[in-house]
């Protein structure tokens, strides 16, 4: 027999019941979606994850992680930094609201420390995007919590002149724990404000009158990374502060950051008729060395028959009996009145000052009883330093007690003393400069705000002449002073070669000083061919100063021949030049440039350390090691002529092996608009 079952259609699996699965399926997705959203969210909310688009920027905090990002334009992170790193931390943190700048980017930490960041935008166009980072209410244990960014990509710019290559921070240094405060112990350099900046358009902006301490390391993660650390230093505060901030700014270039970040924090410079300026001459060092005053008579006579240009000379430190009697000396007087009474009576005298005031010096018993000297901080008496061998005061030129009595004395000196009855002296060489230290500590520590003493001190220099020349500045920027930068000689595959006075002074532009010049290297270290290639840097910055070491080497070589030529060559063709740019100072700008300033965007000028432009129109390329004839010079966008061939070449190519003889220097003008050439 044969069995059949039959299976009615109605008994299969209803197209309803696999709607029904497929819905529920849909559902169950759905619901899994909205709960990872849902946690996502409230992590992001519970955990303190800030964002916030600025342009075409982005600056984002992760509180969990403590990292604070900065986004480019693509949205991808452009600079990353740990905030609060320490072996302390209890890892405790809340959000709070921030009334002053009416946001929730704010954080309170276990031990009470409130972070917070404020957004806003840079410039006409609003295209530098910043974060000032703000920490209140910080302790003073014994531990301090630094914040570390990631400076590993770009090259950067700024950092401490003495203590590493630094045009740009080579990718293998690191920079131990320094005090960025007034007259530290370290030899930092003659200029030094936080700011640093990055070819990639970032710049770190600490311009607070508040001590702090900058490292650069190694990242704990790898040992390829390096952070740039900052942090307040307690150590060096004279009362202890709760408060310190800075800022993280992103833009499109590094010249469109810089100028911006440098105007928006930093005082602007003065903006002086170059023309018509002092320091458009050169200013003549007479160096005593032991000799008879009468050695300065014969310094003048020599410059004359040579017949090099005589407008400015600066006697030497001898000018007084003791220092701060603001007096000449019998023997000091009777030579300037013998000589800028007589045939150099058109020559302006400077002369080097300090705020030291000897002990046994005319003025210390009034200024001491009158109470016009800087006081230890600690103990509350007067201040006493060891300088040039003696037992010193300093004088306190933030009291106007001290101005008025220092005002007095030195109108004793401004003398009628010339056929043309011309007062001298006319300018001073503010020396603030002990054991190339540019802020001594040996000198300065526990004195009462000394940075402001050196400001007035400045200022009122200023009041009473028109020139100004320091040897260091800090915060300083909006006075119409001149900086004085060293030239130091290294040793460079078995040679001598002349070192850090151009990366100095393009540092000493991005820190906002224009007006810079640099100080003769020292006799004993060079002979007259290194000097020679000094003097072919030295003349086309704007100021320049030459020691008496020039007729030391005159027998040597040409070396004064190679003076009276660029003398000439300044006159007619480098003080135009330097006139205006001085025009663009009210912008911001630095007077001597670095080579990506034309086209900020050009990789290979990154890394040139040994090139400068003079404004936009001039390049040069010196010759800085003892013996070489010939060397590579990059040429930026553009066309450039030769200026003593007449040759002319396309900008964005290296010349390789270019000849430079012993008495000429490689300079370039600039011929043609840079758009035509891309």
């Amino acid at each position: 027999m044969t069995y059949f079952v039959t299976v009615s259609f109605q008994e299969e699996t209803p197209p309803k019941a696999n709607c029904q699965k497929k819905a529920l399926k849909c559902v169950v997705t759905v619901l899994f979606i909205v709960i990872v959203v849902g946690i996502v969210v409230i992590w992001m909310f519970h955990e303190g994850r800030s964002r916030k688009h600025l342009g075409n920027a982005m600056f984002d905090f992760v509180a969990r992680e403590r990292v604070f990002n900065v986004y480019d334009a693509k949205d991808e992170i452009a600079f990353s930094g740990n905030i609060r790193v320490s072996d302390c931390d209890d890892n405790k943190i809340k959000q709070c609201y921030d009334e002053k700048t009416h946001s929730n980017y704010c954080f309170i930490f276990g031990d009470g420390a409130i972070f917070s960041f404020h957004l806003y935008d840079l410039g006409k166009d609003k295209d530098v995007h910043c974060a000032d980072i703000i920490w209140e209410n910080l302790q003073t244990e014994s531990y301090t919590y630094t914040d570390c960014f990631n400076i590993d990509y770009g090259s950067w710019y700024g950092f401490p002149n003495f203590v590493v290559p630094f045009w740009p921070l080579k990718v293998t240094d690191s920079i131990e724990e320094i005090s960025y405060r007034p007259y530290s112990e370290e030899k930092l350099g003659h200029i030094l404000e936080g700011l640093w900046i990055n070819t990639q358009g970032i710049a770190v902006a600490a311009y607070q009158n508040v001590p702090i301490q900058v490292s650069v390391r190694e990242s704990l993660v790898s040992s390829s990374d390096r952070k740039l650390c900052i942090s307040l230093d307690q150590k060096a505060q004279k009362i202890p502060s709760h408060s310190f901030n800075y800022s993280v700014c992103s833009g499109p270039d590094i010249k469109q950051t810089f100028i911006e970040v440098r105007n928006a924090y930093f005082p602007k410079s003065p903006v002086l008729d170059f023309a018509k300026h002092d320091f458009a001459n050169i200013l003549w060092q007479y160096e005593n060395k032991g000799q008879a005053p009468s050695g300065f008579g014969s310094f003048l006579n020599e410059l004359r028959t040579d017949s090099l240009p005589i407008h400015l000379v600066q006697y030497d430190s001898t000018w007084q009996y003791n220092t701060g009697d603001f007096k000449f000396s019998e023997q000091t007087r009777n030579v300037f009145t013998q000589y800028l009474s007589g045939k150099y009576s058109d020559t302006k005298l400077f002369l080097p000052m300090s705020l030291a005031c000897a002990y046994m010096s005319d003025n210390f018993r009034e200024g001491a009883q009158k109470k016009l000297f800087a006081s230890d901080f600690q103990t509350g008496s007067m201040k006493t330093v060891l300088y040039r061998d003696q037992s010193c005061a300093l004088w306190d030129t933030s009291n106007p007690e001290t101005r008025a009595f220092l005002k007095q004395s030195l109108n004793s000196l401004q003398q009628k003393g010339t056929l043309e009855q011309t007062t001298y002296p006319q300018g001073f060489n503010f020396l603030s400069l002990v054991n190339s230290q540019a802020f001594p500590l040996s000198l300065f520590e526990n004195t009462s705000d000394v940075n402001a003493i050196n400001i007035d001190f400045a200022q009122f220099l200023l009041s009473i002449n028109k020139t100004v020349l320091m040897q260091s500045a800090l915060h300083m920027q909006n006075l119409s002073i001149f900086v004085e930068i060293p030239t130091k000689v290294a040793n460079a595959d078995g040679k001598k070669c002349l070192d850090y006075v151009i990366p100095a002074a393009l540092t000493a532009g991005i820190h906002g000083y224009p007006y810079v010049m640099t100080a003769a290297p020292s006799e004993d270290q060079v002979d007259h061919e290194l000097f020679s290639r000094w003097l072919q840097i030295a003349f086309f910055f704007p100021g320049l100063k030459i020691t008496n070491a020039l007729t030391t080497f005159k027998k040597q070589g040409e070396t004064t021949l190679l003076a009276k030529n660029m003398s000439t060559y300044r006159e007619n063709v480098i003080v135009p030049l330097l006139h205006e740019a001085t025009k663009d100072v009210a912008k911001g700008y630095p007077i001597i440039r670095p080579l990506w300033w034309l086209q900020p965007t050009d990789f290979k000028t990154y890394q040139i350390a040994d090139q400068f432009l003079v404004g936009d129109t001039l390049m040069v390329a010196p010759i800085l090691c003892h013996g070489d004839r010939k060397r590579d010079i990059y040429l930026p966008v553009g066309k450039w002529v030769h200026t003593f061939t007449g040759q002319i070449f396309s900008g964005k190519q290296l010349l390789r092996d270019f000849e430079v003889p012993l008495y000429e220097v490689a300079v370039f003008e600039f011929i043609d608009d840079p758009m035509d050439s891309e």
